[in-house]
């Protein structure tokens, strides 16, 4: 009969990218804001917070019922309005400002747009993509923040 040892892993060791080395561009705080060509500093922290974000749990099933909602009621005379709520730094901001950029599919500088930076459940990719197909007859997507 062997025995079983128990080894501790050092926790930087179960994350994909060692936490060590990252330091977070928006020092954990996410701004919504509207971003203009000459903003470099937001640019990188938006690539940033892209490139980083895990779409799972709640910011997936707020995604999932933002665009749901939306394109359920697209083409009807009246949209309802979406109402994110949560206790301090639970994220609302965050989900904002990733629906924001994934909303009209931000063009970075070097030609990458926030959809293909992102990884994002399939299920929630088809709901992007369908924005954008069913948009087309109104003129296209836009979005503010």
């Amino acid at each position: 009969m062997s025995k079983k040892t128990n080894t501790l892993v050092p926790l930087r060791e179960l994350f994909l990218r060692d936490p060590g080395d990252i330091s977070l561009p928006n020092n954990g705080v996410s701004k919504v804001e509207e971003l203009s060509r000459k903003q470099q500093k937001g640019i990188d922290v938006l690539r940033f917070e892209m490139e980083t974000f895990v779409c799972e749990g709640a910011y997936e099933r707020g995604l999932t019922q933002v665009m749901g909602g939306f394109l359920g009621a697209l083409g009807q005379p009246e949209q309802k309005a979406a109402w994110i709520s949560g206790f301090f730094g639970s994220g609302k901001s965050h989900l904002v400002k990733m629906l924001r950029y994934l909303w009209d599919d931000y063009r970075f500088p070097d030609g990458a747009t926030a959809r293909s930076v992102v990884k994002l459940p399939g299920s929630v990719r088809d709901l992007f993509v369908e924005l954008t197909t069913r948009a087309k007859p109104y003129g296209g997507v836009q979005a503010v923040s």
